[in-house]
């Protein structure tokens, strides 16, 4: 998801809708529009020649079409560091490192990373309440740009704001936002694997709800999605949320079986022991096989 033809596309497109081109204008004379599309969407890999023809078009120096791989590594280490601290309960130290990291970083992606930590803290702490904390969220997404400049933020902001609903039972509100999200356009690769995520949360808060039927549906969306992409990541949690919706919609005993074998089966593939146990402690008995 990070690699470099994916930070390379997502530059280039940033730099094209920023200038009001069109994959059209872009790649007259240089290209097909279909290869543009597939560089933007990180599905190509284009050569030195063609990205000197692209920031030619664009009018940036060439350099600055790998200017995104660079804030992207300093993004996913400051994540690390206070997602570490934040599991951890470490909310005295997650502090002092937003504040440190402010004063030195420009970059508005971290900026509004920290800001979220802030928000996240706050309400963890029980310093803020959870109606303030999503109304501060909510602050943070408000002009277009957020979703323009760095979608995985908006993304996981708008998360957020459905998680604190969903822990203080605004089921309603909850749903909203992830109805709201899953709307948006999701363009490229990347987003589209976020969006799988989403959708695979979704589905587990639905199952908290005993909204069952509902989960029957986003979790039908999610395999369709994922064998769509050939994204494997969730599509075993998706085939045990449907083998268990199933059962508690008391439908065929076939599909049942089904499902949590092929859960079962992909957990065992991808060596992932601790979701192939849980198959085996909570549904053995539906299991067609046992490796």
């Amino acid at each position: 998801m990070n690699s470099l033809p994916v930070s390379i596309g997502n530059e280039i497109k940033r730099i094209r809708k920023g200038k009001r081109m069109t994959q059209a204008d872009l790649c007259q004379g240089i290209c097909s529009q279909a290869e543009i599309s597939k560089i933007e969407n990180g599905r190509n890999s284009p050569t030195i020649d063609l990205l000197q023809q692209i920031a030619k078009r664009l009018r940036v120096p060439m350099s600055m079409l790998f200017r995104d791989q660079y804030k992207s590594e300093q993004f996913r280490e400051c994540d690390r560091l206070l997602t570490g601290l934040l599991r951890n309960h470490q909310f005295e130290e997650l502090m002092d490192q937003i504040e440190e990291i402010k004063s030195q970083s420009t970059n508005k992606e971290i900026l509004l990373l920290l800001e979220y930590f802030k928000i996240i803290s706050g309400e963890r702490t029980k310093k803020v309440d959870f109606r303030t904390s999503i109304s501060q969220l909510g602050h943070l997404t408000d002009t277009e740009e957020v979703w323009f400049e760095s979608p995985q933020m908006y993304l996981r902001i708008k998360m957020a704001m459905a998680n604190f609903y969903f822990e203080n039972k605004q089921f309603i509100h909850s749903e909203s936002v992830y109805e709201e999200i899953l709307n948006l356009n999701y363009d490229t690769i990347e987003l589209k694997k976020m969006r799988i995520k989403i959708i695979y949360n979704h589905a587990q808060q639905l199952s908290f709800q005993q909204n069952y039927q509902k989960g029957l549906q986003v979790v039908a969306v999610g395999i369709q999605e994922s064998l769509a992409l050939d994204d494997a990541s969730f599509l075993g949690h998706f085939y045990y949320q449907r083998g268990y919706f199933t059962k508690k919609t008391n439908g065929a005993l076939q599909d049942i079986k089904r499902d949590f074998t092929l859960s079962y089966s992909l957990f065992k593939a991808f060596e992932m022991p601790s979701y192939e146990q849980l198959v085996i402690d909570s549904h053995e008995e539906f299991l067609l096989y046992k490796f």
